[in-house]
């Protein structure tokens, strides 16, 4: 599986990263983030994506910013329409392309060329494309899948009222834009020559202002091109929310068995090297004293967890259970049975 750079540490679905640690008695405390599978979370072969858009009709173009407020004006800023903008699709491919890098669980690629020709009205879906041009395209940017914006569209309805003076209260305008969105993104998997993901977002971003005086009503509302933008950065969001784990701050603890290599265990830490912190604790683990064996199970379970390795820290966890009981070996037990529920339903899904 391709992994980028930011990624310290990814296993089926569970990622973590260390922020700092507790130095107060001989139980230590981790900070870290770890990485919950997000509802469409891709399989773990599924590493990189080629993002390309397929959406782009002869129906778009890119309005200028001026031109298209002047036509909302024009119409008394009541106006129900389409406005299919290719700069708004534009940004929702790279912005989501941005998201899903920065989440630490793709890379990502934009080919210069990435928008498909396209012959259909922008409110159909395409057939599906054919595998050969998939497997190519995956192949030309050494990517494991693709993924392709099949639909993109908006509806604008805005609405300008003046409302009448009342007892002891001034005339004031109102101006309302309710941008209405849907798109439609798939996922081609060439190995296996299925669509594994079929995405849809749809819903509306409002924006709403009030004011005595219609110019400071609308210097507050963003133009309309402001809001085709971004619209297609909230489509960009809601894909990314589907795809991307989703970062939870946690606390794991860690025992102090001899109080001389604190800043050796601390450094192992630091630098995300659980390896050379489960070696240092493994002899400990044969200990004939009960309270050192324990804790070194313990912190090997840690240890295992950091590594990825779920069950094997379960095993440990168990060991230092009934090895000498520890309130925090029992919530720790917990927590990790947890995450392995996790792990096994979110690979069902991916069955």
């Amino acid at each position: 599986m391709t992994t980028n750079r930011f990624k310290i540490l990814l296993f089926t679905g569970l990622s973590y990263l260390v922020f700092f640690i507790s130095c107060t008695s001989s139980l230590k405390t981790v900070s870290i983030e770890s990485a919950k599978p997000s509802s469409d979370l891709l399989p773990d072969q599924i590493g990189s994506l080629t993002l390309m858009n397929r959406a782009i009709s002869g129906d778009f173009q890119n309005y200028h910013k001026d031109s298209l407020q002047r036509y909302f004006y024009k119409n008394g800023f009541n106006v129900s329409s389409i406005v299919l903008d290719s700069l708004a699709a534009d940004t929702t491919l790279k912005v989501l392309a941005e998201l899903l890098f920065a989440s630490g669980r793709y890379d990502v690629v934009i080919p210069q060329e990435y928008n498909f020709h396209r012959d259909l009205k922008f409110h159909q879906i395409p057939v599906e494309l054919p595998w050969a041009q998939v497997r190519r395209i995956c192949s030309d940017f050494n990517t494991d899948a693709l993924l392709v914006i099949e639909r993109y569209y908006n509806k604008l309805i805005t609405n300008y009222t003046v409302h009448p003076a009342l007892l002891g209260y001034e005339e004031y305008a109102s101006a309302a834009i309710d941008s209405k969105y849907d798109a439609v993104a798939k996922i081609y998997d060439p190995a296996s020559e299925t669509v594994i993901r079929q995405l849809l977002v749809a819903d509306t971003i409002s924006w709403y202002e009030t004011d005595t005086s219609t110019e400071r009503l609308f210097r507050r509302l963003p133009s309309i091109k402001e809001c085709l933008v971004q619209t297609g950065i909230q489509v960009a969001l809601e894909l990314d929310s589907k795809l991307s784990p989703t970062w939870v701050q946690e606390n794991r603890s860690w025992f102090l068995i001899d109080k001389k290599d604190f800043n050796l265990i601390d450094r192992y830490i630091r630098e995300n090297n659980w390896q050379a912190a489960y070696d240092y604790w493994l002899p400990f683990a044969a200990s004939s004293k009960t309270s050192t064996k324990s804790r070194a199970e313990y912190n090997l379970a840690l240890a295992s967890e950091m590594l990825g390795d779920v069950d094997l820290a379960i095993e440990w966890a168990n060991k230092s259970y009934f090895t000498q009981y520890h309130k925090q070996t029992e919530n720790y037990l917990y927590k990790l049975k947890r995450r392995k529920e996790i792990m096994l339903s979110f690979q069902k899904l991916n069955e």
